[in-house]
């Protein structure tokens, strides 16, 4: 577990500078194609250094990616929907914590352990996929007259 934080750490520093070079949305879609490839090797069976370099890359990429999401709501949000669109963001994540371990656990209890990274690693792709298509939907809305005023006025 130790790892796996370091990595987010490492990742948060990374994932910023990245998304402020290319742009959050583009940033979180790699990141969680990264983490979906990383969880899935964690169900093959590798030597134990191997295991941590994985563990410790796919903490980068999670946890930043995870971030990046805020980003990537808070640009794509009109200004008067902003903050409930974060606030349904954050309450959906937790809804994640709380049923990703839930889900491992009965696929652990079941005997099915290795489908749990499956699982994940499904997870992690559906959020490439759902962000990507957000980001795109998004790039093609041009933004309102307020919007306008209000990035001009920062």
């Amino acid at each position: 577990m130790v790892v796996f934080n370091l990595g987010g750490i490492v990742g948060m520093l990374v994932a910023g500078r990245a998304a402020d070079r290319f742009g959050a949305p583009r940033i979180a879609a790699i990141w969680f194609a990264l983490t979906a490839a990383g969880v899935f090797l964690l169900s093959v069976h590798l030597s134990t250094a191997v295991t941590m370099i994985v563990v410790f890359l796919t903490g980068v990429f999670l946890n930043s990616a995870q971030t990046m999401i805020y980003a990537t709501v808070s640009i794509r949000s009109r200004a008067d929907n902003r903050a409930t669109a974060v606030g349904w963001t954050s309450g959906m994540g937790r809804f994640g914590a709380v049923f990703g371990p839930w889900l491992g656990g009965q696929l652990l209890a079941s005997g099915n352990g290795d489908r749990g990274f499956t699982a994940f690693a499904v997870a992690g792709l559906s959020s490439m996929v759902f962000i990507g298509v957000a980001a795109l939907r998004g790039s093609r809305q041009a933004p309102t007259g307020s919007e306008r005023e209000l990035v001009a006025a920062h």
